[in-house]
């Protein structure tokens, strides 16, 4: 399967800086190279000294050896086996102090996989990963985060590709055969009761790109990540009716998508941009320049993908133009995950040149002031723990990273990462990882 090709902006070194995130995918990706063989141990978490004032500190460490990836679920960070280092232990980790809850040996659940992968977000009490086996597609592995107990395993089958929305419902695509140009999806209602499907849809095979889910208000949104647009890219195309597959607006395609209250908002490929009711009726069009739209509580904001105006802002009523942003200084993008709401926090802006300027957009008025960090070489941001912005800065063999308070003068904290060669968020945790060391952020 192929992901459309993006056009990022603030994300310049996204090779790079994939081996650093431990980013993995929502999807079963083609197994890896097993790591060289290590005996699995743990240690006792210990806790580390306290941190100047404003100075991220540790809230506790650990050394787990055999450890192919961590999972963060509500209750605790799940750590995957490494298969290749003849660990097939499941082990969680409290987020509280770092204490191991449970541990189970999978190696009867495996059916030949060698490699584990984190899988995708599930609903509370399940955590869920890929099992890559040779010369087949992987399978998705569901267990509870009671006590590590294996609930559901969804084989692998070539050509599929699965997706779970937060509800635990999955949703699976399969491509026809060669030369049909169709894709079937369909939906059941957890992974528990994969076999009993709750409705099956063909498609054209534009429908490739849908990577990933959201479930609200009884409409399931279709989207991918890595399309030109806002920092930790995602564009939502289709959007259609959870009860009966049906879709809101037209033929369920759009470029662009996205919703502002019970109003959906999208682009067709080279159209205008257009507003619909749930129902599907049309309610206004307006032509705009190439960009994406975001919807921030009540408001609507359109982003053009070049030049200024950075921001226009139209009621999603009639799409009439409430104002714009035209800024000399440069175009600006907002830092926002892919499931973008104003319960979030504030609107973060990020302006990466001539040096990283951050600030907070009223999605009312326009109006916000940028402030400079005075950091250059800029390589990519994401939203860190209690409202901070982290910031890596410089080359590949002097990265920096740097966190800040958007829009606030100065640094929270420099350089914080550098006794780590790793790190991801999890929710509100953010976990780094050297080596066998393990820790905890705060």
């Amino acid at each position: 399967m192929t992901t459309p090709v993006s056009r990022p902006r603030l994300r310049l070194a996204a090779a790079f800086t994939a081996t650093l995130l431990l980013m993995t995918s929502c999807w079963g990706a083609e197994p890896g190279t097993p790591a060289s063989s290590s005996a699995p141990s743990g240690s006792a978490p210990s806790a580390t000294g306290v941190a100047a004032a404003g100075e991220l500190s540790v809230a506790w460490e650990v050394e787990r050896s055999g450890v192919q990836a961590q999972v963060g679920v509500a209750e605790g960070l799940v750590l995957l086996p490494d298969l290749a280092a003849g660990n097939t232990k499941l082990a969680m980790l409290s987020w509280e102090d770092g204490r191991e809850l449970w541990s189970v040996d999978i190696a009867k659940d495996l059916g030949g996989a060698d490699l584990l992968e984190s899988g995708p977000r599930m609903p509370a009490g399940q955590v869920a990963f890929w099992a890559h086996a040779p010369e087949v597609s992987p399978s998705l592995l569901v267990y509870d985060t009671a006590a590590g107990s294996l609930l559901a395993r969804v084989e692998g089958r070539e050509g599929n590709y699965l997706s779970v929305a937060e509800s635990g419902a999955v949703y699976e695509m399969i491509h026809s055969p060669e030369g049909s140009g169709t894709v079937s999806i369909s939906r059941a209602a957890s992974a528990t009761d994969f076999a009993a499907k709750q409705w099956t849809i063909q498609e054209d095979e534009e429908a490739t790109k849908w990577f990933w889910v959201r479930e609200h208000d009884g409409v399931v949104d279709f989207c991918v990540d890595g399309q030109a647009g806002p920092l930790y890219h995602y564009a939502c195309y289709a959007s259609l009716h959870i009860a009966d597959a049906t879709p809101v607006a037209g033929d369920g395609q759009l470029y662009r998508s996205t919703w502002v209250g019970d109003t959906l908002v999208g682009l067709e490929q080279g159209g205008p941009l257009q507003a619909f009711d749930a129902s599907g009726r049309e309610l206004w069009r307006v032509d705009v320049p190439a960009g994406y739209p975001l919807g921030w509580g009540e408001h609507l904001l359109f982003f053009p993908d070049d030049g200024p105006p950075a921001v226009i802002a139209l009621d999603p009523g009639t799409g009439r133009e409430l104002w714009t942003s035209d800024r000399e200084d440069g175009w600006m993008e907002p830092l926002i995950d892919r499931t973008p709401s104003p319960e979030d926090g504030p609107l973060v802006m990020v302006q990466a040149y001539p040096s990283v300027r951050t600030g907070v957009l009223d999605p009312a008025t326009g109006d916000i002031t940028l402030v400079d960090h005075g950091l250059t070489d800029f390589r990519e941001a994401f939203p860190t723990v209690d409202g901070a912005v982290l910031i890596a800065s410089g080359g590949p063999d002097s990265l920096t990273w740097t966190a800040v308070k958007p829009g606030q003068p100065g640094t929270l904290w420099t350089n914080v990462l550098s006794e780590y060669d790793a790190f991801r968020m999890f929710d509100r945790h953010l976990v780094a990882v050297r080596g066998d060391r393990i820790a905890l952020l705060h």
